[in-house]
């Protein structure tokens, strides 16, 4: 993009969504789904090999424009736009199909069919029907191949999903109708991001800093041989900062700001990205001066987002129900249902219907998931008892109910995955009750001080049975809080645990629920969530230092900067 002047523009350049297919483009392209669909259900058949039962295509139009800025100048304006296709080829039966280990396994990048995923850019009938049959012809083989594989696996080893139907057939819902996004003011942002980003000139000893908005912007069509058409659209902005320093020593601090939502009228205006910006370069330099912690066990207090970050490792990916069909999960609470899994007074839900929540918009919601299956509220935890699991077209064992949680990214096959996750308190302590609570426990437990989370840079878990069971949690913002109230900023640890034992150990919530909206990844790629949580207090939890490798000066001091 051309530099333009840091005075405030006089005119507007708005989005020309290049790359996106308007609304008409897009129903003749679900035509052409429809059409051969039709088609590679009447003729797609190899005599002697497994029978194609069941068939659908899952169309995405997606288009990323990002702005990035450093030190007052535009360092990468982009626009990245694509079309593809994921064609769940199945074969065999309801009962019995080619899909093993909950399909966790299914999104191998090196499979033929990847390669013909992608789409003509343009609504051309020839082009889209050559690619279709060239993607559907490939799914069918690798599809053939795999029940071959199945079966063989059978004869060595007990498959404990076989007793399930491998998919329940669904009624073919018809829903949604595509329009055009509002335009959205690019010219503005970048002016935003070149001053906000100009405010490190005057912090040199930061060594790293970039600013960046993106726009999202995704059409959706889904057809199966089950007579489902559904059409849907999302959009998400989101601003994303990132600085690090060297602390005396050759320690390296850093911290994040990432704003994600999907209205646009909900991201900070200039003066207030300006006032994130300076807060994270206080931060980064008080987290300088601030004592390095050795590890930790004792009383620790999560701040909203924090907590729900917790709640998602430990909790939310162990519910997936895809996981409970893989010989390979620990699947921590698989028998566990009916029974107590965290004390009386949390609830857990996830709910993908809600749009808003507390004012703020969750990019987390969708109205039918990956396969088609309209999405449903799922009751997960009520009173501490664990009631249900997240669940894609699957059954999972001991559940008969489906709540429409299957989701991926682009390749790869959807498994059941989080939407909005919502944690509450059936006895909220307000956040004064709760901070008493605190230093109440670090006396009880004649601690010499606890640990207040207030902000984490993410998470991840292990769920998979070969290795630990294991969560982690890294805090970019936490105080070591003594016994009589005392604050001081620390820096140094993460947060880690196993989750029976860590959910053993959660006192009590607050009443301070609060909205996060992130990005997760796993097996079905990295996919929009939100995470709605209040402050949570757990009697002992564990920190581990972190990585603690020193760098060293740099041999060629930065040049000076900021001084026109």
């Amino acid at each position: 993009m051309p530099s333009r002047s840091a005075a405030r523009p006089d005119h507007h350049l708005y989005t020309s969504f290049r790359g996106l297919h308007t609304p008409a483009e897009a129903t003749v392209i679900g035509g052409f789904l429809k059409d051969e669909l039709s088609r590679s259900m009447r003729l797609l058949r190899r005599p002697g090999h497994p029978r194609l039962y069941f068939l659908s295509y899952l169309f995405r139009n997606e288009r990323r424009e990002s702005v990035r800025a450093r030190l007052g100048a535009i360092v990468d304006h982009r626009v990245d736009a694509r079309s593809h296709v994921f064609a769940d080829v199945r074969v065999g039966s309801y009962r019995y199909d080619q899909v093993a280990q909950g399909g966790l396994d299914d999104n191998d990048v090196e499979a033929e069919s990847v390669r013909y995923i992608d789409m003509p850019a343009e609504a051309s009938e020839d082009a889209y029907k050559v690619a279709l049959w060239r993607l559907t012809e490939a799914r069918y083989r690798e599809a053939a191949e795999q029940f071959y594989e199945r079966k063989s696996d059978e004869l060595h080893y007990v498959d404990e999903a076989r007793r399930l139907p491998s998919r329940v057939k669904a009624r073919g819902e018809k829903a949604g109708k595509l329009s055009r996004f509002p335009d959205f003011d690019v010219d503005r942002f970048t002016h935003t991001l070149r001053r906000a980003s100009a405010l490190l000139k005057k912090s040199p000893e930061i060594q790293v800093s970039e600013i960046e908005l993106s726009a999202s912007h995704r059409q959706q069509r889904f057809v199966s041989s089950e007579g489902a058409d559904i059409a849907e659209q999302r959009a998400i902005f989101h601003l994303y900062a990132k600085f690090w320093m060297l602390a005396p020593g050759g320690h390296r601090i850093e911290q994040e700001v990432t704003l994600a939502t999907s209205d646009l009228a909900e991201l900070p205006d200039e003066e207030g990205i300006a006032r994130l910006v300076r807060g994270r370069i206080d931060l980064l330099r008080a987290l300088a001066k601030a004592p390095h912690l050795p590890s930790f066990s004792g009383p620790v207090l999560l701040a909203p987002v924090p907590a729900g970050l917790f709640f998602h490792e430990v909790v939310g990916h162990r519910l997936e129900g895809s996981r409970l069909l893989s010989s390979d999960e620990g699947a921590t609470f698989a028998n566990l249902r009916g029974k107590p899994i965290a004390p009386r007074f949390v609830d857990i839900a996830d709910d993908p219907t809600v749009d808003r929540f507390l004012g703020k918009s969750l990019i987390g919601g969708f109205r039918y998931d990956d396969e088609g299956r309209r999405a449903m509220r799922a009751e997960l935890v009520a009173g501490g008892v664990l009631k249900s699991f997240l669940t894609s077209a699957a059954p999972v064992p001991g559940q008969k109910d489906l709540n429409g949680h299957a989701r991926s990214a682009r390749h790869e096959r959807p498994i059941s995955r989080m939407g909005n996750l919502f944690v509450t308190s059936r006895e909220p302590l307000s956040q004064e009750a709760l901070w008493d609570r605190f230093l109440a426990e670090i006396r009880r437990k004649k601690a010499p001080y606890g640990i207040f989370v207030r902000e984490t840079l993410g998470g991840e878990t292990e769920t998979r049975s070969y290795d630990f069971q294991a969560f982690k949690g890294e805090i970019m913002h936490a105080e070591r809080v003594s016994p009589d109230g005392k604050r001081e900023l620390c820096r140094g640890v993460d947060f880690v645990g196993t989750p029976l034992s860590a959910l053993d150990s959660l006192v009590a919530l607050g009443d301070d629920v609060t909205v996060d909206n992130a990005y997760c990844g796993a097996e079905s790629g990295m996919i929009p969530v939100s995470t709605i949580a209040p402050s949570a207090l757990m009697a002992s939890l564990e920190l581990q230092s972190k990585d603690r490798q020193r760098y060293a000066p740099f041999a060629l001091p930065p040049p000076k900067i900021g001084r026109r």
